[in-house]
């Protein structure tokens, strides 16, 4: 192994349990991976499906994990598979016919949006249930809100969970932690469709792969033993600095 080579797995390492943790307490660790993928030499539409399939284990995880908050909305549940599973295609489909040129110029936009959601996420969901209520909304809603957040999360995984909790939360009369269960078990889905796409079309770095599973497995792990007990504010606000940093970086390149 050379130095370069060195530095590059050290590098996805940290990352890996850096974003692990963050997942685990504010969310946004797509924020740190897909860089640091792009940092070690995968070009950024690569990086992107590479990214995709490597939080994938993740969602799994976390959707195994809140099982026992989904008792009650087993049909609910169900209902939303083919609406997730035909989003996801259509952001996998949509994405496997990018171009670089295309994808380089508009991921400054994408990361940008994917900061903006980890900063007004919080905001947006005290607003959503005090607006919302006891009046839950058509499903049609809730079918439409998944399907957009599906969608954007198979093209673009940065900040997929903000996007569904704030989508699902709109929709429904239930608890935080509800919500959440829904919303992993939808991210499930994302991630099962952009690992089996993904893994067979798309040039992915499976090396890196390699690197980042277990290393998003320890941050998570961390994030629920250690991380937790931090203060959430000032993570957040670290995450959302470090994103419009990254984004005026990438429009500056």
């Amino acid at each position: 192994m050379t130095v370069i080579q060195v530095l590059q797995v050290a590098g996805l390492l940290l990352a890996g349990v850096a974003a692990g943790g963050l997942n685990a307490v504010a969310g946004g660790g797509s924020l740190i991976t897909y860089p640091t993928l792009i940092a070690v030499g995968v070009p950024p539409l690569y990086a992107n499906a590479t990214n995709g399939i490597a939080v994938a284990p993740a969602y799994a995880a976390a959707a195994f994990g809140s099982r026992d908050n989904l008792r009650g909305q087993g049909r609910r549940a169900l209902g939303l598979i083919p609406t997730a599973l035909v989003a996801s295609v259509c952001g996998t489909i949509l994405l496997l016919n990018t171009s670089h040129a295309a994808f380089e110029a508009i991921v400054p936009f994408l990361v940008l949006l994917a900061t903006l959601l980890m900063a007004v996420g919080p905001w947006v969901n005290r607003m959503v249930t005090r607006l919302n209520g006891d009046r839950p909304l058509h499903p049609v809603a809730l079918h439409g809100g998944v399907f957009l957040g599906c969608m954007y999360g198979s093209y673009f995984n940065a900040a997929l969970g903000l996007v569904l909790i704030a989508v699902i939360a709109m929709s429904l009369t239930e608890s935080l932690v509800r919500v959440g269960a829904l919303k992993n078990f939808c991210t499930f889905i994302v991630g099962v469709v952009t690992s089996v796409v993904y893994g067979i079309w798309a040039d992915v770095a499976w090396w890196a792969i390699g690197i980042l599973v277990p290393a998003t497995f320890l941050g998570g792990y961390l994030g629920a033993r250690v991380f937790q007990k931090l203060p959430e504010k000032p993570l957040r606000i670290a995450i959302v600095v470090y994103g419009f940093v990254l984004s005026l970086i990438l429009l500056v390149r």
